[in-house]
């Protein structure tokens, strides 16, 4: 066997300092006799190979590989079932001397691994930070993004910057400045009430179009008598033979069409223009318009409904089928928007909701609708004779959109989404898509007075002091700032200085106090003090953090924005590093609402969540998983580990296996067909043994996430179940997987369409570990619903269509050398027994999230410490967050 040294180099191989982590010689055959024939120079299979690999363990790279021997050795996963299996005396004696081997290595390599690259704030953490400092939301999209291969955004080394990148921070920074001054401006501007009457704004409308149709439509009528006359006339016969003999203009119409388009050919034909027409075709236009568009029967019902002349009732994907409120005049501040609605009882629960934002826009009925903006969803309660009113609180910026809209809740391509729809009811009621919400009237109130100024704010701005010069006052006012700015850390005098020299330039330019001292106060925001944690080295390697810098770890840790005024007393104390002292303080962060960020931020990396935006989920298919259904659905996970991570008596770690209850609102709970909950809070409501949700795998994001957008796909969610729920991620396919596209589109069950994968041989090792779980998965639809009939999707010309014919649904299987399920409910129950294998991936990931650096082969001493202390008090997962903050690592830098 070779055995030889890996080189260092300077991407993360570390040598052994101190005591040697040597496999003893005598393990070489173990190795040749079950091991190299499939992972030697020759094959590497899984791109491992054995034979290079050195018996004495100095770089954390090989103890990374000999990790992941002991584990494929201890799980039984290695030798495979079809290959030579060694003894049992044989297999423990090799086991035995690899763990203590790994004990020593892990311990040697600790005190050069787990080194970390200079973390900067991320683009959430940049966005939170900017807003306690000036009360500004900056739009960082235009900042890219940091996550890369898979790791955390708060992990150092995937935060690359560039000079471009220091360049946007500055603009980012003054836009910043520049509104905290705009709204210390309008501080006290006086607070307005903004009212919209639907029934006097847009009923009016409505009334116009159907007049203008009824006009241009008895026009026409006039038009058509004479031409059908003038069609009929011998000396008009030929004629109108030879434009039926033409081919038609267009299929979908009467062959009358033709005729109208040509009725400037009939001999005596009438001038348009003496029947009010402006141009020659318009008579056929309108013809067309009678026997294409529902526009004129739907208004024209809209118009006959009752309590028309006291509020306007929505339609669905039209240009009127919102109400809008809004002016110019609008100021940076907080306001209130109100409106007064009721449901319409006949039609069904899942159309009693409004979407509140900025408009969808119209661009012309061949486009559809310009995407609007959501700011909430709201459930309607309120009735015809007692409507409801309904208050959502709106922030304004000087960059926002100054116009807010109320319409019914729909996809934002809402014209697609009502094709089907429209022809479905037309042919019930002859006109299309009924009214399921009345809007009484609309207001918008503010801006609103600030209860009191943010602390965060302008408390550094140096007010009546006259005894400064400007030059004083200025270096005040930048000292003050950079020290909030920097975090407890006192700006140097030289840095000072050029910031003041910046001041008097502007000034000497002619600018004013107030605009002069914004470009030095948007550098400090530009700032490595600003943008990079500040934690001073001694140049000796490791060493303890001290109480400022633990109180801003554990703030963007826990909050993702700096630390408030308790943390930075206690560190100025030096109290916070006190056991008791931190212990409490983790408690108090993570109940309060701030640490709402921590779980959005991590959840969503730590199980994939972006799958939830890759896909346009088909609105012709899917009606009901709109925009605001899919941001439940995601909002239903975060809540979900917020009410476990608060709650210290129920908050156990398996309850995201399997539980008996959800965090759902009523959105949701219409979605998923569970009654008697009312209301937009999200709260715990118990489950019936007999229902599918409760735990992760009865969320509709996780299964939304394993689709396509119009298919489920068996393969993402067993893959996404292994990775996430076992920790037992599977490898990346293989290069030249074979597609699904040749049978993709045929009315086959999944099972038959993945046949495809299993038959070939560099697919099946993975498949048979994945597919099982994903077929177990099968009873929930593309957007997470509960169905016993999978139907495939087939191309119904320009859009899809369902096939007619079904399939029942079989999720019977079985694990991977484990043991079976005749169903999901069946392997639901054996994924929660695996509470510990789930505990273990969540401490791996929450360690690289709070640390900001890779999990890595050192760490697994802390992740059993970790597991340890969170096992003596039932798996809480508050006590997972509590022992790694406590521990050693968090503690050093």
């Amino acid at each position: 066997m070779k055995k030889f040294l890996i080189s260092l180099s300077l991407l993360g191989t570390y040598s052994l300092q101190a005591e040697k982590a040597a496999l003893p010689e005598k393990n070489f055959d173990f190795l040749a006799n079950y091991c190299l024939n499939c992972h030697g120079e020759e094959k590497e299979e899984g791109n491992v190979n054995l034979e290079d690999l050195d018996f004495n363990i100095q770089t954390l790279q090989g103890a990374e590989t000999w990790q992941k021997v002991l584990n494929a050795l201890n799980s039984g996963e290695m030798p495979p079932e079809d290959k030579k299996q060694p003894k049992s005396h044989e297999k423990a004696d090799f086991l035995d001397d690899l763990s203590k081997t790994m004990v020593t290595a892990r311990k040697a390599l600790s005190d050069s691994g787990g080194k970390i690259t200079m973390k900067r704030l991320n683009r959430r953490e940049y966005q939170n930070t900017i807003k306690e400092l000036t009360g500004a939301t900056v739009d960082v999209d235009t900042l890219p993004t940091d996550e890369s291969a898979g790791r955390f955004d708060t992990v150092g080394s995937s935060q690359f910057i560039s000079s471009d990148q220091f360049e946007t921070y500055l603009k980012l920074g003054r836009s910043a400045i520049d509104e905290m001054f705009l709204r210390q401006s309008v501080a006290q501007e006086k607070s307005k009430l903004y009212r919209v009457e639907p029934e006097k704004v847009f009923n009016p409308q409505i009334d116009k179009f159907i007049q203008s149709k009824e006009k241009t439509y008895a026009q026409f009528r006039k038009w058509q008598k004479v031409v059908d006359e003038l069609a009929k006339a011998p000396e008009n016969k030929e004629i109108v033979e030879n434009i039926y003999k033409q081919k038609p203009k267009n299929k979908k119409l009467p062959r009358e069409y033709d005729l109208y388009h040509s009725a400037h050919k009939l001999k005596g034909a009438p001038n348009h223009k003496d029947f009010g027409f402006k141009e020659a075709w318009h008579p056929a236009t309108t013809f067309r318009f009678i026997h294409t568009q529902k526009d004129f029967a739907l208004y024209k019902h809209f118009a006959s409904l009752p309590k028309r002349d006291s509020g306007s009732y929505l339609m669905v994907g039209k240009g009127y089928g919102r109400v809008d409120i809004g002016s110019e005049d609008l100021v940076p501040g907080s306001y209130t928007l109100r409106v007064s609605v009721a449901a319409i009882e006949r039609e069904p629960a899942h159309r009693r909701y409004i979407d509140i934002g900025h408009p969808q826009i119209q661009t012309g009925w061949q486009f559809g609708l310009f995407p609007g903006k959501p700011i909430a969803t709201r459930q309607v309660t309120g009735t015809m004779d007692k409507p409801q009113i309904i208050e959502v609180p709106i922030e304004i910026d000087s960059n926002t959109t100054k116009e807010f809209s109320v319409q019914e809740k729909q996809h934002n391509d809402s014209v697609k989404a009502s094709w089907g729809t429209i022809g479905e009811y037309a042919k019930k009621n002859g006109y299309g898509i009924p009214p399921a919400i009345w809007i009484d009237w609309l207001e918008l109130e503010g801006p609103h007075p600030p209860k009191k100024t943010p602390a965060s704010q302008m408390d550094w701005w140096v007010q009546n002091s006259s005894s400064l010069n400007e030059s004083d006052r200025a270096r005040k006012i930048l000292k003050q700032f950079s020290a909030k700015a920097f975090r407890g850390v006192a700006a140097e005098k030289d840095y000072l200085d050029g910031l003041v020299n910046i001041f008097k330039l502007r000034r000497s330019a002619g600018e004013s106090f107030d605009v002069a001292i914004r470009k030095p106060l948007s550098i400090i925001l530009a700032s490595p003090g600003f943008l990079y944690f500040n934690e001073s080295s001694t140049g000796e390697g490791r060493r303890k953090l001290n109480d400022r810098e633990l109180a801003v770890r554990l703030s963007y840790f826990l909050w993702s924005s700096p630390p408030d005024e308790e943390l930075m007393s206690l560190a100025a104390k030096k109290q916070l590093t006190k056991p008791d002292v931190l212990n409490r303080q983790v408690l108090r962060l993570i109940a309060d609402s701030r640490a709402d960020k921590f779980v959005s931020g991590f959840l969503h990396q730590w199980l994939d969540m972006e799958r939830l935006d890759f896909f346009q989920f088909d609105t012709t298919l899917y009606r009901e998983f709109d925009d605001a259904t899919r941001e439940a659905s995601r909002q239903e996970v975060y809540k979900s580990f917020a009410y476990l991570m608060r709650n210290n008596k129920a908050g156990q770690i398996a309850k995201l296996l399997n539980s008996d209850y959800v965090i759902i609102n009523a959105l949701l709970a219409t979605y998923y067909g569970i009654e008697g909950v009312t209301g937009d809070e999200y709260r715990k409501v118990n489950l019936p043994k007999s229902s599918p949700r409760g735990g992760l795998l009865g969320m509709a994001a996780i299964h939304a996430m394993g689709s396509d957008g119009a298919e489920s796909s068996p393969v993402e969610r067993g893959a996404w179940v292994l990775r996430h729920l076992l920790n037992e991620p599977p490898p990346p396919a293989p290069a030249n997987v074979p597609q699904l596209s040749a049978v993709k589109g045929q009315n086959l069950t999944t099972r038959q369409k993945l046949l495809a994968h299993q038959a070939e041989p560099q697919c099946a090792s993975c498949h048979r570990k994945i597919d099982p779980i994903g077929f177990g998965l099968e009873n929930f639809d593309p957007v997470g619903k509960w169905r016993d009939m999978e139907f495939a999707v087939l191309s119904g010309g320009k859009r899809k269509v369902q096939s007619k014919k079904g399939h029942k649904i079989d999720p019977a299987g079985a694990f991977h050398n484990g043991p079976a399920f005749k169903d999901y409910f069946a392997m639901r129950e054996l994924i929660g027994k695996r509470e510990t294998d789930f505990a273990q991936g969540f401490t791996e990931h929450l360690i690289e999230y709070a640390l900001g650096r890779p999990f890595g082969f050192t760490d697994q001493d802390l992740v059993n410490k970790i597991l340890n202390s969170a096992k003596s008090n039932d798996y809480k997962i508050s006590s997972f967050i509590q022992a790694l903050v406590s521990s050693e690592a968090f503690h050093q830098k």
